[in-house]
Protein backbone atom coordinates (compact mmCIF):
# COMPACT_ATOMS: atom_id res chain seq x y z
CA UNK A 1 0.00 0.00 0.00
CA UNK A 2 1.72 3.17 -0.95
CA UNK A 3 1.48 6.23 1.35
CA UNK A 4 2.81 9.82 0.64
CA UNK A 5 3.63 12.31 3.55
CA UNK A 6 3.67 15.90 3.18
CA UNK A 7 6.73 17.45 5.16
CA UNK A 8 6.97 21.27 5.23
CA UNK A 9 9.94 23.08 6.63
CA UNK A 10 10.87 26.00 8.97
CA UNK A 11 7.04 27.53 8.52
CA UNK A 12 6.53 30.69 10.52
CA UNK A 13 4.18 30.64 13.29
CA UNK A 14 3.51 34.22 14.38
CA UNK A 15 3.19 35.16 17.59
CA UNK A 16 0.65 37.75 19.44
CA UNK A 17 4.07 40.43 20.24
CA UNK A 18 4.89 39.71 16.40
CA UNK A 19 7.97 37.77 17.22
CA UNK A 20 7.63 34.78 14.53
CA UNK A 21 8.59 30.55 15.82
CA UNK A 22 9.41 28.47 13.36
CA UNK A 23 7.65 24.84 13.17
CA UNK A 24 8.07 21.66 10.88
CA UNK A 25 4.75 20.18 9.66
CA UNK A 26 4.19 16.52 8.68
CA UNK A 27 0.82 15.10 7.65
CA UNK A 28 -0.40 12.97 4.99
CA UNK A 29 -0.30 14.32 1.33
CA UNK A 30 -3.98 13.91 0.31
CA UNK A 31 -7.25 14.19 1.79
CA UNK A 32 -7.41 16.08 5.63
CA UNK A 33 -8.02 17.92 7.66
CA UNK A 34 -6.52 15.80 10.74
CA UNK A 35 -6.33 15.67 14.51
CA UNK A 36 -2.71 17.40 15.23
CA UNK A 37 -0.11 16.44 17.27
CA UNK A 38 2.05 19.63 18.60
CA UNK A 39 5.47 19.50 19.92
CA UNK A 40 7.33 22.64 21.86
CA UNK A 41 10.97 21.68 22.38
CA UNK A 42 14.06 24.00 22.90
CA UNK A 43 16.44 20.98 21.68
CA UNK A 44 16.14 21.59 17.86
CA UNK A 45 13.12 20.57 16.17
CA UNK A 46 15.81 19.28 12.74
CA UNK A 47 17.55 17.28 15.23
CA UNK A 48 15.84 13.37 15.18
CA UNK A 49 17.37 12.22 18.38
CA UNK A 50 15.70 15.23 20.31
CA UNK A 51 12.60 15.47 18.42
CA UNK A 52 11.97 11.74 18.04
CA UNK A 53 13.95 9.35 19.64
CA UNK A 54 13.85 10.91 23.03
CA UNK A 55 10.22 11.62 23.22
CA UNK A 56 9.17 7.89 22.26
CA UNK A 57 6.99 9.15 19.02
CA UNK A 58 7.55 8.48 15.52
CA UNK A 59 6.06 11.55 13.03
CA UNK A 60 6.25 8.90 10.11
CA UNK A 61 4.05 6.56 11.69
CA UNK A 62 1.81 9.00 13.56
CA UNK A 63 1.32 10.79 9.98
CA UNK A 64 0.32 6.80 8.26
CA UNK A 65 -2.11 6.29 11.54
CA UNK A 66 -4.02 9.80 9.96
CA UNK A 67 -2.76 12.39 12.04
CA UNK A 68 -1.12 15.69 11.30
CA UNK A 69 2.25 16.57 13.10
CA UNK A 70 3.84 19.74 14.49
CA UNK A 71 7.38 20.47 15.76
CA UNK A 72 8.50 23.57 16.83
CA UNK A 73 11.60 25.18 18.26
CA UNK A 74 9.97 27.46 21.43
CA UNK A 75 11.14 31.14 21.54
CA UNK A 76 14.38 32.03 21.28
CA UNK A 77 15.98 28.51 20.33
CA UNK A 78 17.25 27.73 17.00
CA UNK A 79 15.07 28.70 14.48
CA UNK A 80 12.70 30.32 16.13
CA UNK A 81 13.13 34.06 17.04
CA UNK A 82 13.36 36.21 20.13
CA UNK A 83 14.79 36.06 23.39
CA UNK A 84 14.78 32.55 25.93
CA UNK A 85 13.90 32.80 29.31
CA UNK A 86 12.53 29.46 30.51
CA UNK A 87 9.05 28.76 31.57
CA UNK A 88 8.38 32.61 31.49
CA UNK A 89 6.64 32.53 27.77
CA UNK A 90 5.47 29.05 27.23
CA UNK A 91 1.82 29.91 28.47
CA UNK A 92 1.54 32.70 25.62
CA UNK A 93 3.31 30.75 22.96
CA UNK A 94 1.28 27.49 23.87
CA UNK A 95 -1.59 29.10 23.16
CA UNK A 96 -0.67 31.10 19.97
CA UNK A 97 0.91 28.31 18.54
CA UNK A 98 -2.63 26.21 19.54
CA UNK A 99 -4.81 28.59 18.12
CA UNK A 100 -2.61 29.08 14.79
CA UNK A 101 -2.91 25.16 14.02
CA UNK A 102 -6.22 24.81 14.24
CA UNK A 103 -6.69 27.39 11.59
CA UNK A 104 -4.52 25.61 9.52
CA UNK A 105 -5.98 23.38 6.30
CA UNK A 106 -4.31 20.25 7.63
CA UNK A 107 -5.62 20.61 10.99
CA UNK A 108 -9.53 19.18 12.21
CA UNK A 109 -9.20 21.33 14.61
CA UNK A 110 -8.36 19.19 17.74
CA UNK A 111 -4.98 19.12 19.05
CA UNK A 112 -3.14 16.73 21.10
CA UNK A 113 0.68 18.11 22.85
CA UNK A 114 3.36 15.67 23.66
CA UNK A 115 7.15 15.29 24.23
CA UNK A 116 9.74 14.83 27.63
CA UNK A 117 11.05 16.87 30.33
CA UNK A 118 11.00 20.73 29.20
CA UNK A 119 8.61 19.66 26.53
CA UNK A 120 6.51 18.55 29.03
CA UNK A 121 6.46 21.91 30.70
CA UNK A 122 5.29 23.48 27.46
CA UNK A 123 2.69 21.54 27.43
CA UNK A 124 1.52 22.05 30.86
CA UNK A 125 2.11 25.80 30.66
CA UNK A 126 -0.65 25.93 27.74
CA UNK A 127 -2.91 23.30 29.23
CA UNK A 128 -3.64 25.37 32.70
CA UNK A 129 -4.88 28.67 29.95
CA UNK A 130 -7.72 25.73 28.89
CA UNK A 131 -6.56 26.92 25.24
CA UNK A 132 -9.50 25.91 22.91
CA UNK A 133 -9.04 22.77 21.00
CA UNK A 134 -6.68 21.50 22.99
CA UNK A 135 -7.68 17.74 23.63
CA UNK A 136 -5.15 15.64 25.00
CA UNK A 137 -1.11 15.58 26.40
CA UNK A 138 1.37 13.36 26.59
CA UNK A 139 3.98 15.12 29.55
CA UNK A 140 6.93 12.33 29.89
CA UNK A 141 9.69 12.44 32.27
CA UNK A 142 8.77 15.97 33.94
CA UNK A 143 7.46 17.99 36.56
CA UNK A 144 3.97 19.26 38.04
CA UNK A 145 6.06 22.51 39.18
CA UNK A 146 9.28 24.56 38.92
CA UNK A 147 9.92 25.16 41.80
CA UNK A 148 9.69 21.97 43.92
CA UNK A 149 11.93 19.00 42.11
CA UNK A 150 12.79 20.68 39.19
CA UNK A 151 15.00 23.70 41.09
CA UNK A 152 15.41 22.20 44.46
CA UNK A 153 14.52 19.10 46.18
CA UNK A 154 13.30 19.87 50.06
CA UNK A 155 14.70 23.03 49.99
CA UNK A 156 18.68 21.69 48.77
CA UNK A 157 19.26 23.11 45.20
CA UNK A 158 19.10 20.80 42.47
CA UNK A 159 22.58 21.30 41.35
CA UNK A 160 23.55 18.54 39.31
CA UNK A 161 20.92 18.79 37.09
CA UNK A 162 20.82 22.75 36.75
CA UNK A 163 24.48 23.26 36.02
CA UNK A 164 24.35 20.56 33.64
CA UNK A 165 21.26 21.14 31.96
CA UNK A 166 22.51 24.46 31.29
CA UNK A 167 25.89 23.41 30.08
CA UNK A 168 24.36 20.86 27.78
CA UNK A 169 21.48 21.71 26.75
CA UNK A 170 20.90 25.86 27.19
CA UNK A 171 23.76 28.10 26.90
CA UNK A 172 25.71 26.50 23.81
CA UNK A 173 22.82 27.61 21.36
CA UNK A 174 21.97 30.66 23.46
CA UNK A 175 25.89 31.75 23.22
CA UNK A 176 25.66 31.05 18.98
CA UNK A 177 22.70 33.68 19.04
CA UNK A 178 24.54 36.80 21.06
CA UNK A 179 26.40 39.34 19.40
CA UNK A 180 30.23 38.48 19.05
CA UNK A 181 32.89 40.45 21.45
CA UNK A 182 34.38 40.09 25.36
CA UNK A 183 30.88 39.01 26.98
CA UNK A 184 30.41 36.39 24.28
CA UNK A 185 33.96 35.47 25.41
CA UNK A 186 33.86 34.88 28.13
CA UNK A 187 30.68 33.38 28.33
CA UNK A 188 31.97 30.75 26.08
CA UNK A 189 35.17 29.90 27.91
CA UNK A 190 33.21 29.60 30.86
CA UNK A 191 31.10 26.69 29.32
CA UNK A 192 34.04 25.23 28.19
CA UNK A 193 35.15 25.02 31.73
CA UNK A 194 32.22 23.39 32.63
CA UNK A 195 31.95 20.92 29.94
CA UNK A 196 36.13 19.99 30.15
CA UNK A 197 35.20 19.34 34.01
CA UNK A 198 31.63 19.34 35.67
CA UNK A 199 32.59 17.68 38.93
CA UNK A 200 35.10 20.77 39.63
CA UNK A 201 32.26 23.50 38.45
CA UNK A 202 30.06 22.16 40.70
CA UNK A 203 32.84 22.04 43.80
CA UNK A 204 33.92 25.47 42.63
CA UNK A 205 31.76 28.47 45.06
CA UNK A 206 29.92 30.30 45.61
CA UNK A 207 27.74 29.03 43.49
CA UNK A 208 26.14 32.23 42.78
CA UNK A 209 29.10 33.85 40.80
CA UNK A 210 29.08 36.64 38.08
CA UNK A 211 30.41 34.44 35.77
CA UNK A 212 28.12 31.87 35.74
CA UNK A 213 25.31 35.10 35.76
CA UNK A 214 27.19 35.94 32.47
CA UNK A 215 26.52 32.54 30.45
CA UNK A 216 22.84 31.81 31.66
CA UNK A 217 21.08 35.29 33.75
CA UNK A 218 18.60 32.76 34.37
CA UNK A 219 20.38 30.35 36.68
CA UNK A 220 21.25 33.25 39.14
CA UNK A 221 17.69 34.32 39.30
CA UNK A 222 16.58 30.60 40.25
CA UNK A 223 19.23 30.69 42.87
CA UNK A 224 17.96 34.36 44.43
CA UNK A 225 15.01 32.74 45.17
CA UNK A 226 15.21 29.23 47.21
CA UNK A 227 11.74 30.20 48.45
CA UNK A 228 8.35 29.14 47.13
CA UNK A 229 7.73 32.86 46.75
CA UNK A 230 5.25 34.44 44.15
CA UNK A 231 8.31 34.23 41.61
CA UNK A 232 7.63 30.08 41.10
CA UNK A 233 3.86 30.30 42.13
CA UNK A 234 3.19 32.22 39.16
CA UNK A 235 4.53 29.90 36.78
CA UNK A 236 2.91 26.63 38.46
CA UNK A 237 0.59 24.41 36.47
CA UNK A 238 0.11 22.12 38.82
CA UNK A 239 -2.37 24.64 40.34
CA UNK A 240 -4.19 24.77 37.26
CA UNK A 241 -4.97 20.80 37.37
CA UNK A 242 -8.93 21.60 37.95
CA UNK A 243 -8.89 23.35 34.65
CA UNK A 244 -7.17 20.87 32.27
CA UNK A 245 -9.94 19.55 30.86
CA UNK A 246 -7.59 17.20 28.78
CA UNK A 247 -6.77 13.56 28.62
CA UNK A 248 -3.15 12.97 30.14
CA UNK A 249 -0.63 10.61 29.59
CA UNK A 250 1.37 10.56 32.26
CA UNK A 251 5.35 8.63 31.65
CA UNK A 252 7.66 8.51 34.21
CA UNK A 253 10.57 6.55 35.57
CA UNK A 254 11.92 5.07 39.25
CA UNK A 255 14.67 6.65 38.81
CA UNK A 256 13.66 10.24 37.01
CA UNK A 257 14.67 13.41 38.78
CA UNK A 258 11.02 14.54 37.88
CA UNK A 259 9.05 11.58 38.92
CA UNK A 260 7.32 13.14 42.11
CA UNK A 261 5.62 15.60 39.09
CA UNK A 262 4.62 12.69 37.02
CA UNK A 263 2.69 11.15 40.18
CA UNK A 264 1.27 14.39 41.31
CA UNK A 265 0.20 15.37 37.59
CA UNK A 266 -1.76 12.13 37.03
CA UNK A 267 -3.10 12.21 40.67
CA UNK A 268 -4.11 16.08 40.66
CA UNK A 269 -5.77 15.56 36.90
CA UNK A 270 -7.91 11.91 37.98
CA UNK A 271 -9.11 13.95 40.80
CA UNK A 272 -9.51 17.76 39.52
CA UNK A 273 -10.32 17.74 35.83
CA UNK A 274 -13.01 19.83 35.05
CA UNK A 275 -14.76 16.85 33.21
CA UNK A 276 -15.56 13.26 33.85
CA UNK A 277 -14.50 12.44 30.64
CA UNK A 278 -10.74 14.03 31.13
CA UNK A 279 -10.66 12.65 34.87
CA UNK A 280 -11.70 9.13 33.43
CA UNK A 281 -9.02 9.63 30.60
CA UNK A 282 -5.89 9.63 32.54
CA UNK A 283 -3.30 6.97 32.67
CA UNK A 284 -0.47 6.52 33.95
CA UNK A 285 3.06 4.79 32.31
CA UNK A 286 6.23 3.91 35.26
CA UNK A 287 9.50 2.42 34.11
CA UNK A 288 12.54 1.37 35.79
CA UNK A 289 14.19 4.08 34.05
CA UNK A 290 16.18 7.17 35.01
CA UNK A 291 15.74 10.87 32.96
CA UNK A 292 16.87 10.99 29.36
CA UNK A 293 17.44 7.21 29.67
CA UNK A 294 14.69 4.41 28.76
CA UNK A 295 16.73 1.70 28.17
CA UNK A 296 16.78 -1.63 30.27
CA UNK A 297 19.72 -0.68 31.80
CA UNK A 298 20.01 1.69 34.69
CA UNK A 299 22.94 1.89 37.15
CA UNK A 300 24.80 -1.10 37.84
CA UNK A 301 21.54 -3.42 37.32
CA UNK A 302 19.77 -4.54 34.31
CA UNK A 303 15.96 -5.13 34.12
CA UNK A 304 15.96 -8.17 31.50
CA UNK A 305 14.74 -7.10 28.27
CA UNK A 306 10.96 -6.32 28.78
CA UNK A 307 12.46 -3.00 31.21
CA UNK A 308 13.20 -1.04 27.68
CA UNK A 309 10.52 1.51 26.83
CA UNK A 310 10.85 0.00 23.22
CA UNK A 311 9.26 -3.38 25.01
CA UNK A 312 5.98 -1.33 25.24
CA UNK A 313 6.09 0.41 21.88
CA UNK A 314 5.60 4.02 23.11
CA UNK A 315 5.09 5.33 19.71
CA UNK A 316 1.60 2.68 19.22
CA UNK A 317 0.52 4.11 22.59
CA UNK A 318 1.01 7.33 22.23
CA UNK A 319 -1.26 6.76 18.81
CA UNK A 320 -3.54 4.63 21.29
CA UNK A 321 -3.88 7.31 23.65
CA UNK A 322 -4.54 10.12 21.09
CA UNK A 323 -6.78 8.48 18.52
CA UNK A 324 -8.92 7.60 21.18
CA UNK A 325 -9.32 11.26 22.75
CA UNK A 326 -10.00 12.60 19.15
CA UNK A 327 -12.31 9.79 18.79
CA UNK A 328 -14.11 10.43 22.02
CA UNK A 329 -13.56 7.16 23.42
CA UNK A 330 -11.51 5.52 26.33
CA UNK A 331 -8.22 4.45 24.78
CA UNK A 332 -7.38 1.12 25.24
CA UNK A 333 -4.72 1.18 27.53
CA UNK A 334 -4.86 0.35 31.84
CA UNK A 335 -5.11 3.47 33.79
CA UNK A 336 -1.84 2.90 35.32
CA UNK A 337 1.13 0.38 34.31
CA UNK A 338 4.49 0.16 36.31
CA UNK A 339 7.43 -1.89 35.75
CA UNK A 340 8.07 -3.98 39.54
CA UNK A 341 11.63 -3.75 40.03
CA UNK A 342 12.93 -6.94 41.57
CA UNK A 343 10.18 -9.07 40.07
CA UNK A 344 11.78 -7.22 36.94
CA UNK A 345 8.29 -7.40 35.25
CA UNK A 346 5.20 -4.37 33.91
CA UNK A 347 2.42 -4.70 36.04
CA UNK A 348 -1.36 -3.04 35.02
CA UNK A 349 -3.20 -1.51 38.09
CA UNK A 350 -6.23 0.36 38.37
CA UNK A 351 -4.89 3.26 40.57
CA UNK A 352 -2.45 5.16 42.18
CA UNK A 353 -0.73 5.39 44.64
CA UNK A 354 -2.46 1.69 45.52
CA UNK A 355 -4.97 1.37 48.12
CA UNK A 356 -3.89 -2.25 49.33
CA UNK A 357 -0.13 -0.88 49.94
CA UNK A 358 0.11 -0.70 54.00
CA UNK A 359 2.24 1.64 55.37
CA UNK A 360 4.71 -0.82 57.50
CA UNK A 361 7.34 0.85 59.95
CA UNK A 362 11.15 -0.09 59.82
CA UNK A 363 12.45 1.53 63.08
CA UNK A 364 15.82 2.59 63.50
CA UNK A 365 17.74 0.46 66.31
CA UNK A 366 20.65 0.14 68.14
CA UNK A 367 23.02 -2.36 66.50
CA UNK A 368 26.34 -2.41 68.31
CA UNK A 369 28.32 -4.42 65.69
CA UNK A 370 31.93 -3.91 64.43
CA UNK A 371 31.06 -0.85 62.33
CA UNK A 372 29.20 1.46 65.41
CA UNK A 373 31.04 3.75 64.95
CA UNK A 374 29.13 4.43 61.52
CA UNK A 375 25.86 3.45 62.83
CA UNK A 376 25.96 -0.48 62.35
CA UNK A 377 22.46 -0.38 63.24
CA UNK A 378 19.34 -2.19 62.84
CA UNK A 379 16.03 -2.18 60.74
CA UNK A 380 13.54 -3.57 62.98
CA UNK A 381 9.59 -3.38 62.88
CA UNK A 382 9.62 -3.94 66.69
CA UNK A 383 9.63 -0.31 68.42
CA UNK A 384 12.91 0.46 70.51
CA UNK A 385 13.49 0.05 74.16
CA UNK A 386 13.38 3.50 75.93
CA UNK A 387 16.74 3.45 76.80
CA UNK A 388 18.62 2.78 73.50
CA UNK A 389 21.31 4.83 73.00
CA UNK A 390 21.54 7.82 69.95
CA UNK A 391 23.89 7.43 67.04
CA UNK A 392 26.38 10.37 66.09
CA UNK A 393 28.20 11.67 63.35
CA UNK A 394 30.28 14.38 62.62
CA UNK A 395 29.11 16.49 58.84
CA UNK A 396 31.80 18.16 56.83
CA UNK A 397 30.35 19.74 53.79
CA UNK A 398 34.20 20.29 52.90
CA UNK A 399 33.92 16.72 52.65
CA UNK A 400 30.43 15.66 51.53
CA UNK A 401 28.88 12.39 50.88
CA UNK A 402 29.04 11.57 47.08
CA UNK A 403 26.41 11.17 45.10
CA UNK A 404 26.14 7.45 44.29
CA UNK A 405 23.18 6.95 41.80
CA UNK A 406 19.26 7.72 42.49
CA UNK A 407 17.06 10.18 40.53
CA UNK A 408 19.89 12.12 38.99
CA UNK A 409 21.66 14.11 35.85
CA UNK A 410 24.94 13.70 36.05
CA UNK A 411 27.65 13.40 32.97
CA UNK A 412 26.52 9.94 31.25
CA UNK A 413 23.37 10.96 31.65
CA UNK A 414 22.14 9.29 28.21
CA UNK A 415 23.38 6.21 29.34
CA UNK A 416 22.52 5.97 33.13
CA UNK A 417 25.67 5.74 33.86
CA UNK A 418 25.78 7.85 37.02
CA UNK A 419 21.69 7.47 37.93
CA UNK A 420 19.48 4.36 39.17
CA UNK A 421 20.49 1.62 41.45
CA UNK A 422 24.25 2.18 42.10
CA UNK A 423 26.28 -0.34 44.51
CA UNK A 424 27.16 1.58 47.84
CA UNK A 425 29.59 -0.25 49.55
CA UNK A 426 31.95 2.98 49.24
CA UNK A 427 29.30 5.46 50.25
CA UNK A 428 28.63 3.35 53.57
CA UNK A 429 32.30 2.78 54.56
CA UNK A 430 32.21 6.62 55.25
CA UNK A 431 32.22 7.37 59.34
CA UNK A 432 29.61 10.22 58.34
CA UNK A 433 26.97 7.95 57.06
CA UNK A 434 24.34 5.89 59.36
CA UNK A 435 23.58 2.11 58.65
CA UNK A 436 20.33 0.60 59.24
CA UNK A 437 19.98 -3.25 58.50
CA UNK A 438 17.06 -5.90 58.59
CA UNK A 439 17.41 -9.42 59.25
CA UNK A 440 17.29 -11.42 56.01
CA UNK A 441 13.80 -11.42 54.92
CA UNK A 442 12.10 -15.13 55.10
CA UNK A 443 9.64 -14.22 51.82
CA UNK A 444 9.60 -12.01 49.16
CA UNK A 445 8.64 -8.08 50.23
CA UNK A 446 7.06 -5.76 47.74
CA UNK A 447 7.43 -2.20 48.45
CA UNK A 448 5.18 0.32 46.07
CA UNK A 449 4.18 3.36 47.04
CA UNK A 450 5.77 6.81 48.60
CA UNK A 451 9.06 5.77 50.98
CA UNK A 452 8.76 8.20 53.62
CA UNK A 453 11.11 8.54 57.11
CA UNK A 454 9.98 10.20 60.32
CA UNK A 455 13.65 11.12 61.80
CA UNK A 456 14.25 12.29 65.89
CA UNK A 457 17.57 14.31 65.22
CA UNK A 458 19.03 17.08 66.47
CA UNK A 459 22.45 18.84 64.94
CA UNK A 460 24.85 21.12 66.29
CA UNK A 461 24.18 23.90 63.88
CA UNK A 462 21.67 26.65 62.76
CA UNK A 463 21.07 24.64 59.70
CA UNK A 464 22.06 21.25 58.16
CA UNK A 465 20.45 18.53 55.65
CA UNK A 466 19.48 15.32 56.45
CA UNK A 467 19.73 12.89 53.50
CA UNK A 468 18.36 9.27 53.42
CA UNK A 469 18.84 6.07 51.25
CA UNK A 470 16.57 3.22 50.73
CA UNK A 471 18.47 -0.10 49.97
CA UNK A 472 18.44 -3.78 48.81
CA UNK A 473 21.32 -5.84 50.61
CA UNK A 474 21.64 -9.28 48.11
CA UNK A 475 22.83 -12.36 49.37
CA UNK A 476 26.36 -12.10 48.74
CA UNK A 477 26.30 -8.06 50.63
CA UNK A 478 26.31 -6.09 47.59
CA UNK A 479 23.83 -3.09 48.09
CA UNK A 480 22.06 -0.72 45.72
CA UNK A 481 20.04 2.09 46.24
CA UNK A 482 16.07 2.27 45.61
CA UNK A 483 15.76 5.52 46.39
CA UNK A 484 16.60 8.61 48.45
CA UNK A 485 15.80 12.00 49.53
CA UNK A 486 16.37 15.19 51.64
CA UNK A 487 15.16 18.16 53.78
CA UNK A 488 17.24 21.16 54.60
CA UNK A 489 16.31 21.45 57.45
CA UNK A 490 15.31 25.45 57.33
CA UNK A 491 12.44 24.23 55.02
CA UNK A 492 11.35 21.61 57.34
CA UNK A 493 8.19 23.66 57.92
CA UNK A 494 7.71 24.38 54.33
CA UNK A 495 9.60 26.01 51.34
CA UNK A 496 8.11 28.81 51.59
CA UNK A 497 9.71 29.69 54.95
CA UNK A 498 13.06 29.70 56.64
CA UNK A 499 13.15 28.92 60.33
CA UNK A 500 16.70 28.06 61.72
CA UNK A 501 17.46 25.43 64.05
CA UNK A 502 18.50 25.61 67.79
CA UNK A 503 21.75 23.92 67.80
CA UNK A 504 21.55 20.84 70.08
CA UNK A 505 17.74 20.61 69.91
CA UNK A 506 16.23 17.57 69.35
CA UNK A 507 13.41 17.56 66.79
CA UNK A 508 11.33 15.55 64.21
CA UNK A 509 12.15 15.64 60.86
CA UNK A 510 9.72 13.79 58.02
CA UNK A 511 10.15 13.94 54.78
CA UNK A 512 9.68 11.41 51.70
CA UNK A 513 12.35 9.31 49.76
CA UNK A 514 10.29 9.42 47.05
CA UNK A 515 8.07 6.61 45.28
CA UNK A 516 9.09 3.22 43.98
CA UNK A 517 7.86 -0.10 43.54
CA UNK A 518 10.53 -2.93 44.19
CA UNK A 519 10.61 -6.58 45.32
CA UNK A 520 12.79 -7.60 48.17
CA UNK A 521 13.63 -10.98 47.71
CA UNK A 522 13.94 -13.59 50.50
CA UNK A 523 17.43 -13.91 51.90
CA UNK A 524 17.87 -10.22 51.10
CA UNK A 525 18.02 -7.40 53.67
CA UNK A 526 16.46 -4.03 53.84
CA UNK A 527 18.82 -0.91 54.33
CA UNK A 528 18.36 2.88 55.24
CA UNK A 529 21.32 5.03 54.72
CA UNK A 530 21.41 8.11 56.92
CA UNK A 531 23.36 11.10 56.53
CA UNK A 532 23.94 14.86 55.51
CA UNK A 533 24.89 15.72 52.02
CA UNK A 534 24.49 13.77 49.06
CA UNK A 535 26.94 16.01 46.27
CA UNK A 536 26.85 17.06 43.69
CA UNK A 537 23.42 15.60 43.48
CA UNK A 538 22.50 18.95 46.04
CA UNK A 539 24.88 21.73 46.68
CA UNK A 540 26.42 21.92 50.15
CA UNK A 541 25.15 23.42 53.22
CA UNK A 542 27.19 25.39 54.86
CA UNK A 543 25.69 24.40 58.01
CA UNK A 544 25.48 27.74 59.18
CA UNK A 545 22.66 30.48 59.33
CA UNK A 546 23.47 32.18 55.30
CA UNK A 547 22.34 31.29 52.53
CA UNK A 548 24.24 28.78 50.85
CA UNK A 549 23.98 30.15 46.90
CA UNK A 550 26.30 32.88 48.05
CA UNK A 551 28.14 30.41 50.66
CA UNK A 552 32.36 30.57 50.01
CA UNK A 553 34.67 27.95 51.30
CA UNK A 554 35.42 29.77 54.52
CA UNK A 555 31.66 30.04 55.50
CA UNK A 556 31.30 25.55 55.65
CA UNK A 557 31.08 24.25 59.47
CA UNK A 558 31.71 21.19 60.44
CA UNK A 559 28.47 20.08 62.50
CA UNK A 560 27.72 16.98 65.07
CA UNK A 561 24.65 15.08 64.07
CA UNK A 562 22.78 13.42 66.48
CA UNK A 563 19.97 10.51 65.39
CA UNK A 564 17.97 9.64 68.05
CA UNK A 565 15.98 5.77 68.54
CA UNK A 566 14.61 5.21 72.15
CA UNK A 567 11.38 4.69 73.10
CA UNK A 568 10.22 8.48 73.05
CA UNK A 569 11.83 9.73 70.17
CA UNK A 570 11.46 6.55 67.92
CA UNK A 571 12.75 7.15 64.53
CA UNK A 572 11.54 5.35 61.80
CA UNK A 573 11.15 3.84 57.83
CA UNK A 574 8.06 3.83 56.78
CA UNK A 575 7.18 1.77 53.62
CA UNK A 576 4.53 0.93 51.88
CA UNK A 577 3.86 -2.85 51.38
CA UNK A 578 1.72 -4.98 49.32
CA UNK A 579 0.63 -8.03 51.04
CA UNK A 580 1.53 -11.30 48.99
Amino acid sequence: MSFGVRVERGVAVPMRDGTVLRADVWHPAEGGPWPTLLQRLPYDKSSSFMAQHIVGLEPLQAVEAGFAVVVQDTRGRYSSGGGFNPYLDETEDGLDTIAWVRSQPFSDGQVGMYGASYIGATQLLAARAAPEGLIAIAPQLTAAEYHDVWSYSGGALQLGFLLLWIAESLAPVDLLRRPAGPERDRAQATLLEILRDPHAAYTRLPLDRDELAELAPYYREWLSHPDRDVFWQLIDPSGAHGRMNVAGLHIGGWHDIFLPGTLRNYAGLRSQAPSEWARQNQHLIVGPWAHGNLGDYQGDLWYGYGGASAALDLTATHLEFFRAAAEGRPAELPPVKIFVMGANAWREEMEWPLSRAKDTAFYLRSGGGANSAAGDGRLDRAAPSPDEPADHYLADPADPVPTAGGATFLPGVLFGRNSGQKEQSAVERRQDVLVYTSAPLESDLEVTGEVVIELHAASSAEDCDWTARLVDVHPDGTAYGVVDGILRARYRHGTDRQVPLTPGDPELFRFPLGSTSQVFKAGHRIRLQVASSNFPRFDRNPQRWTPPATAREEDLRPARQTVFHDGLRASRLILPVIES
